[in-house]
């Protein structure tokens, strides 16, 4: 009897998790690996957003004009538009210039037109074009690749936090990244009073957590740490700091962003970036340019942006097309070598337990005739090459520039720097 009575509760439990469960949506978010946690209707097996197309079509819901990634009530649209997230602002920033930083605001030659062999595949290119576009690709990296030299110093201040037995693999290597880059704002004088740091592309606020910590810890004086973002995120690190006026969130595209408007009374800033994807550090770096070439009352000491996912650099916005034309790599040319650069960090392409031996795995060529190693090669001399690209739109503009592996190819195969420093 003792047993059934101990067992009452976890049976009440039980059910009542049951019935909780029928009232869920049934949809499978493949992005979380779970089910859709929302209520339903009486009746119904889904809610509002995952109802099936061919329910949805016979229902009242509509697309949202505002935002197509989710739907509505037809019969509630005017009260969704007035509180939908994706709704403009009623009144536009200071610090917000649609464009300002793309290269079409007029700071530099206007883009050639695209071309129907650009649009293309690499599958879809004839081997003869791969092949003198690599011919091309090895040339100019044997003559302007610079040496980059393996430069990972750690900041004190996240030495107990590397050695926390709970963590996880993915934890730590976040702070590990986030303790090099920090140790490299140090050696390259970066941590200094009366600054604004600038984190573009902050996302959850980790860089500058320990940024704060820093400026709060060595007590450095009238500096503030900025925050730049487009999206809203949930669970941000920077929440957790006490001092709220040394931070501050601006949520803007950096494409749009007036960096005058936000530094305010500091007499100089630094730009850093853990994860800035591919087009968006090529804006970081121009929003940077411009405010140095502005006669603004504040001077732009640097910026150290670890570089990743070249994948999605894009010929408009991308600030070193004057090495590349000189070199003779057009928008064609830079489209295909911006495909090339995913050879250096995606692997074979194959589940583990279906790889072969590295033996046979270098051996077995593709349509160029190259090997697993050879495109990884490849891939890596195309990353390079447009970082070099970036390296020298930032030497004309008066920065002294370094690429440095910031930290091992174990933490992350996207382990490149670049450091500006003002002459």
């Amino acid at each position: 009897m003792g047993d059934l009575a101990e067992s009452e509760p976890d049976r009440k439990k039980i059910k009542h998790q049951l019935d909780e469960d029928s009232l869920r949506c049934k949809h499978f978010v493949q992005r979380k690996k779970r089910f859709c946690k929302m209520t339903v209707g009486v009746g119904k097996e889904f809610c509002g957003e995952h109802e099936p197309t061919n329910t949805l079509i016979s229902s009242d819901r509509i697309v949202c004009p505002l935002d197509p990634k989710h739907t509505i009530s037809a019969s509630k649209l005017q009260k969704h538009l007035k509180i939908c997230n994706a709704r403009p602002p009623t009144q536009q920033k200071a610090y917000i210039v649609p464009g300002i930083n793309c290269a079409s605001s007029g700071d530099e030659q206007a883009s050639p037109p695209l071309t129907m062999a650009a649009g293309k595949k690499l599958s879809e290119i004839p081997v003869e074009t791969m092949a003198a576009l690599i011919a091309k690709i090895n040339t100019i990296y044997d003559s302007a690749s610079p040496a980059i030299k393996e430069h990972s110093p750690r900041h004190d201040i996240l030495e107990q936090e590397l050695t926390r037995e709970h963590y996880g693999p993915q934890t730590l290597k976040h702070l590990t990244q986030s303790s090099a880059l920090l140790g490299l704002l140090d050696h390259h004088g970066f941590l200094q009073n009366d600054t604004a740091f600038i984190e573009f592309g902050a996302g959850k606020g980790q860089v500058s957590y320990w940024l704060a910590k820093i400026v709060v810890d060595t007590q450095l004086s009238h500096c503030k740490v900025l925050l730049v973002d487009r999206a809203s995120h949930r669970h941000k690190k920077d929440n957790k700091i006490e001092d709220r006026e040394i931070v501050q969130r601006i949520r803007a595209d950096i494409a749009d962003l007036v960096l005058s408007e936000i530094v305010g009374s500091n007499k100089q800033c630094v730009g850093i970036g853990k994860h800035l994807c591919g087009s968006a550090t090529d804006l970081a770096l121009r929003c940077l340019v411009k405010s140095k070439s502005a006669n603004s009352t504040f001077t732009v000491k640097g910026c150290l942006f670890a570089l990743c996912c070249h994948h999605r650099c894009e010929w408009n916005t991308f600030v070193g097309k004057q090495f590349l034309l000189a070199n003779g790599i057009g928008q064609p040319e830079f489209e295909n070598i911006v495909r090339m650069v995913s050879w250096a960090v995606c692997g074979t392409g194959r589940s583990r337990n279906k790889k072969e031996s590295p033996d046979l795995e270098n051996e077995k060529q593709d349509r160029c005739g190259l090997s697993r190693n050879e495109r990884e090669v490849i891939g890596k001399k195309c990353k390079r090459i447009l970082d070099i690209a970036r390296s020298k739109y930032m030497q004309q503009n008066g920065y002294e520039v370094y690429l440095r592996y910031y930290v091992t190819s174990e933490i992350t195969l996207e382990n490149v720097c670049l450091v500006c420093v003002e002459k």
